[in-house]
């Protein structure tokens, strides 16, 4: 991995890298995996090198919510990160895996950043979005992230010479939506419509900028928080189902006081499929 290859400027918001340059592996699509069920396997702790280092409850995940394998095209992408985070001096990551089936959902596009994972208002994956502070120093390790899309369609990004200005339009349309109210929940109503606003007016503002999508076989490397992150979204998942896997890079430390906060023990993995049965769900839990 060249170090010239990773986005380092503040006008580089992403890039697309193709994991499988050195003929590992064949970035043609395997016709027979399908997602059966919704569902997210995840795993947080050391590097996995090799497949045999996988916890056995992904081959329970795989076996419940997909058609086949998940290897062949799961582990080039591994290895390739596995490389990068050690590139960066990191031995430890956040996986998630999500399959999805074909779903409506986002014909309309989601533009948004995301948020400073080990900042100190942010609180994992479910972190609400704030506005970043230019002067202030921020106590994380990394201000980056890693996807790709093994099934189905790619993340869309907007155009990397439109960044700037998406960005600048997201915080101005989140500013004029945003009503005052008590926030005392995570399913809170005005956040979840304050939400829903910003999305429709993006989808209609950015739409003269365009998208770009990496293509088989590419990842995408791309800056997260408000000020210099990538302005992204889901993209359009009615024609097929999806596969998608995201990489937040961490230090030991972030990672395992992130899992205490939620009760969790460290390292661990578990699977959510809401539409199995209750039995396969109980093991969710387990490393």
């Amino acid at each position: 991995m060249k170090a010239e290859r990773i986005p380092t400027s503040s006008s580089s918001s992403f890039e697309f890298l193709d994991y499988q340059a050195q003929g590992k592996s064949s970035s043609t699509a395997n016709p027979d995996l399908r997602v059966t069920h919704n569902s997210f396997w995840s795993y947080c702790g050391p590097l996995l090198t090799k497949g045999e280092d996988l916890p056995s409850n992904f081959q329970e995940w795989t076996s419940a919510v997909l058609s086949d394998s998940l290897l062949p095209q799961l582990i080039p992408f591994l290895e390739f990160v596995n490389e990068v985070l050690r590139d960066h001096g990191l031995d430890h990551y956040w996986l998630t895996i999500r399959a999805t089936k074909a779903t409506a959902e986002f014909d309309k596009p989601r533009w948004h950043t995301d948020d400073m994972f080990f900042g100190a208002r942010g609180g994992g994956l479910r972190a609400m979005p704030e506005e970043d502070s230019g002067d202030r120093t921020l106590d994380l390790q990394t201000d980056w992230k890693l996807c790709t899309t093994l099934l189905g369609p790619s993340t869309m990004f907007i155009p990397t010479k439109y960044q700037a200005e998406a960005r600048k339009k997201q915080r101005s349309t989140r500013k004029a939506l945003t009503t005052d109210h008590d926030c005392t929940s995570i399913r809170c109503i005005a956040c979840a419509a304050t939400s829903d606003a910003v999305r429709e007016q993006l989808s209609t503002d950015l739409r003269p900028m365009g998208a770009v999508q990496a293509t088989l076989g590419e990842c995408a490397f791309f800056r997260i928080g408000q000020e210099k992150g990538a302005v992204h979204s889901e993209p359009c998942m009615s024609n097929g189902d999806r596969i998608f896997v995201n990489v937040v890079p961490g230090k030991k430390d972030e990672l395992q006081n992130l899992l205490a906060k939620w009760g969790m023990s460290f390292p661990r993995s578990w699977w959510i499929a809401p539409n199995v049965s209750r039995g396969r769900e109980a093991s969710l839990w387990k490393y």
